[in-house]
């Protein structure tokens, strides 16, 4: 596999579908369909959780017995309606459906990206996949949380989330241990589940594509070491763009605005990676089904 090659064809295919003035109107779109439904689900979830459900917790834990104030509540509050909406991406995804659009495409040029209940229904498809394939670590997490419930049963659930405050050496292990256990759990099932999505898009099957055995078939085609260079690749390019934001977003923490923008700007500038992404996935696959060359030259002079 020529990775220098596959990774220049998805550089070109991206650049010629954002990099230019007359572009910049699919690159907003794109750009809308990221935020719209966020801040949607923002502007419904705050008005619910602090309208109807700050007044029921002020009444019921604002008190000597639990400590908490109006404000810290509707702090917590406002930061479970930020979590809420960050997960309508999840629930409309229109993101998906183009990703799904752009990974069934082997033509030159960008799909379309109008039609909003095709791209809704495509991109449900492709949550199915993502759903299936996380199956283990969500069966990891509800063990794990067991055994935290059954450890710490006057703790309840939320001893996972102050680990340190119990100061249990065995909590700390089984801490580790899930953590340890979820990121090679993870690493395994992202092999397959990111071919699983592509193929999903060319046989437009689920069973296709949550089959374990034939998606292994397909990697093992393309081989397993240029498959696994690949998702490296891939991860490098990811994580750049991230730590630059976590960088910028650190030099202005203490600046709500500006973290807003940085925000926005990390979304502005993830569609066209993302479309690299899936292209440059794309391509990848692409190599499994490619017809090896054969030379079948006289070698008589010799």
């Amino acid at each position: 596999m020529e990775h220098a090659e596959i990774i220049s064809g998805a550089y070109t295919y991206t650049k010629e579908g954002f990099f230019a003035l007359k572009l910049l109107p699919r690159w907003i779109i794109l750009f809308l369909y990221f935020t719209i439904p966020i801040l949607a689900c923002l502007l419904v979830s705050s008005l619910i959780l602090q309208l109807a459900a700050l007044p029921v917790l002020t009444g019921l834990l604002v008190n000597d017995n639990y400590g908490f104030t109006a404000a810290s509540l509707s702090g917590l509050l406002q930061y479970l309606a930020v979590i809420i909406s960050l997960s309508c991406i999840f629930f409309i995804p229109l993101i998906q459906g183009y990703c799904y659009r752009i990974a069934k495409n082997d033509r030159a040029g960008m799909p379309d990206h109008t039609n909003l209940w095709g791209l809704f229904f495509s991109g449900w498809r492709v949550n199915l996949v993502i759903l299936y394939y996380a199956i283990p670590m969500i069966v990891i997490s509800l063990i794990y949380a067991m055994i935290f419930y059954y450890l710490f049963p006057e703790a309840g659930l939320y001893t996972t989330v102050d680990v340190m405050a119990l100061e249990s050496l065995i909590t700390v292990l089984v801490t580790l241990s899930y953590v340890g256990l979820e990121f090679i759990t993870m690493i395994f099932v992202s092999l397959f589940a990111f071919i699983g999505l592509v193929h999903l898009t060319r046989s437009g099957s689920l069973a296709e594509a949550t089959h374990i055995r034939g998606i292994a078939a397909v990697i093992k085609k393309i081989g397993w070491y240029d498959y696994i260079l690949s998702l490296i690749i891939m991860s490098i390019l990811f994580l750049l763009v991230t730590f630059i934001l976590i960088t910028l977003a650190q030099i202005f923490a203490y600046n709500g605005a500006a973290i807003v923008i940085l925000l926005g700007g990390y979304l502005f500038v993830m569609i066209p990676i993302i479309v690299f992404f899936v292209r440059y996935l794309a391509e990848v696959y692409n190599t499994a089904f490619v017809i090896p060359e054969t030379d079948d030259a006289d070698f008589d002079d010799f």
